[in-house]
């Protein structure tokens, strides 16, 4: 899943006008590389040296049980991450083996890793299971606010690329990316010439990635770049029921949405709003500001942070809805 390669640890990518040109910043989730990204989180023992994202890995580890944790985190080496985990489906065993083929010189191999290599049944299904616990544990819980979270970082792209151009754009990701006229380079911890070949090139925002992946073999038409988004993990998506067919006939789709949410969480600030919904904190505002003023919600401030909770109004007209 990476370029890899001995000597400094930068990635080369040289760039013709035309590849430059079909440059893509994706704004929705690959939750795939989510997963592999999560795995090098949680199998990295530094536990301080990423604080956006120390209490995902910290509720991760206290929720999910070591063995099977283990069972994925002893899958990764420092110049590897096993893209076979992020099949939607769980690991092939061929990839299984291929990959510890690769591995097995950089770290050696720990007995179930072995066991995997020589095609144990039950080892592949314990391995199967681990992925599976791990996808429930560190990734679900977390897809709303994985989803804003990429979408804020890819527009925020966009608007840079929108205003000075692409290549201002791919300098201005991450401090790791760099741009200089025809090549762009990625400071990562293998060495390598990659060629784009008419593929085009994908710049993709990872909350759970810490550093810069470049994947090459997943698609034979594109080339990825993922990159860490700046936000944090904090907690869980808020547990949420959707709104009733009457209520978001009558307030729209959006703002029965946003009022459902305020009713269920109640004293939510904007910004967790915000993140639960999909929504830029901005329009998050201007729907509860609508809310307000019909009357629905109430609006306090609580030192920086601006809450809302339902009022009696908003609790009767969910309520009819949910009768109607």
């Amino acid at each position: 899943m990476r370029c890899d390669g001995e000597g400094a640890p930068v990635i080369r990518i040289r760039m013709s006008s035309d590849d430059v040109a079909r440059v893509r910043i994706a704004s929705t989730p690959d939750f795939g590389l989510e997963l592999m990204s999560g795995g090098a989180l949680a199998a990295d023992g530094d536990r301080a040296a990423v604080p956006r994202l120390t209490r995902w890995r910290d509720d991760v580890a206290r929720r999910q049980a070591t063995d099977s944790l283990s069972a994925v985190t002893g899958l990764y080496t420092v110049r590897s991450l096993p893209g076979l985990l992020s099949r939607p489906d769980g690991p092939l065993i061929t990839d299984v083996v291929d990959y510890l083929e690769h591995i097995a010189p950089q770290n050696g191999l720990t007995r179930f890793n072995r066991a995997l290599a020589d095609g144990d049944d039950a080892a592949h299904e314990r391995l199967q299971a681990a992925v599976t616990d791990f996808r429930t544990t560190a990734i679900e819980p977390y897809r709303r606010r994985i989803s804003a979270a990429v979408a804020r970082t890819a527009a925020r792209a966009g608007a840079r690329a929108a205003a000075t151009g692409i290549g201002s754009a791919l300098s201005a990701v991450h401090p790791k990316i760099h741009w200089a006229g025809s090549t762009l380079t990625l400071d990562t911890v293998s060495d390598h010439d990659c060629e784009l070949a008419g593929r085009t090139l994908v710049l993709r925002p990872l909350t759970l990635a810490t550093g810069v992946l470049l994947i090459d073999d997943a698609d034979p038409d594109l080339v990825t770049i993922g990159y860490p988004t700046p936000y944090a993990l904090n907690s869980p998506d808020l547990v949420l029921r959707g709104p009733s067919i009457a209520l978001t006939a009558l307030l729209g789709s959006s703002r029965a949405a946003t009022l459902t949410t305020i009713a269920w969480s109640p004293a939510i600030t904007t910004g967790d709003l915000a993140d639960s919904l999909g929504l830029s904190p901005a329009t998050a505002s201007r729907h509860a500001t609508v809310l307000r003023g019909a009357g629905l919600i109430d609006t306090m401030r609580d030192g920086q942070a601006v809450r809302h909770q339902v009022t009696r109004l908003g609790r009767d007209l969910i309520a009819d809805a949910d009768r109607a």
